[in-house]
């Protein structure tokens, strides 16, 4: 459809027409068999309606809403991560506390190996495996392991 077609078909729906040279933008820069100099000059056509979108109401509603839920997305993810580190930290602090204090000679390799680990639920399990194990041998076994 010609450019004076198109824009007659969505006469009255500015918003609309402005969409759809936005989808010819997305297709004239992936086509392959047009020319470069071709598509500049398209593409330099196409973008005057970028500002038509730009400033349209609805457009403009859509782009707040998008922004505030990925804030909120965000905030949400980051909290997650701060309470999960949080959790890591603690428990890094407590593998280490329960070598320190069964099998003081290797306080400096849990202080080493656990700093390499950042999931709460390998350091759990280590911890529970610490305070089982049998001798110093076994703890710095699983040590090895974790890391």
């Amino acid at each position: 459809m010609a450019k004076k077609a198109t824009v007659e078909y969505y006469k009255g729906d500015t918003t609309r027409l402005a969409q759809e040279f936005r989808w010819m933008g997305i297709v004239i820069r992936r086509v392959k068999t047009l020319p470069r100099a071709d598509k500049r000059e398209i593409q330099e056509r196409l973008n005057m309606w970028d500002d038509l979108m730009e400033k349209d109401p609805k457009m403009r509603k859509i782009r707040k809403e998008s922004e505030a839920r990925g804030r909120t997305e965000g905030l949400k993810e980051g909290r997650t991560e701060g309470l999960k580190e949080g959790l890591a930290e603690g428990l890094r602090k407590a593998i280490v506390t329960a070598v320190r204090l069964r099998f003081p000679d290797l306080t400096e390799l849990a202080q080493e190996k656990v700093a390499q680990v950042n999931k709460p639920e390998k350091l759990n399990l280590l911890v529970d495996q610490i305070a089982i194990a049998p001798d110093e041998n076994m703890v710095r076994l699983l040590l090895d392991l974790a890391a």
